[in-house]
């Protein structure tokens, strides 16, 4: 017997960290989050690389979309 995912209407911005807590949040995302919820996803990756690569504009950009979607 199947069920119907939850639709929550407004976006979620996730951003992303490095290392273990990304390894960690992807289990969760994948064990507890999206095979219940269908989510609008804004995502981040602000890990270090990924910074450095956009001169930390991500890090500001992760910022605005917070204030966006008010969360």
């Amino acid at each position: 017997m199947g069920f119907h995912k939850i639709t929550v209407h407004n976006p979620i911005v996730e951003m992303d960290g490095d290392e273990m807590t990304r390894v960690i949040w992807r289990m969760i995302k994948d064990k507890l989050i999206f095979p219940f919820l269908e989510l609008d996803i804004k995502y981040f990756d602000l890990g270090l690389p990924h910074r450095d690569a956009t001169d930390d504009r991500v890090t500001i950009e992760s910022a605005e979309a917070t204030l966006k979607y008010v969360l």
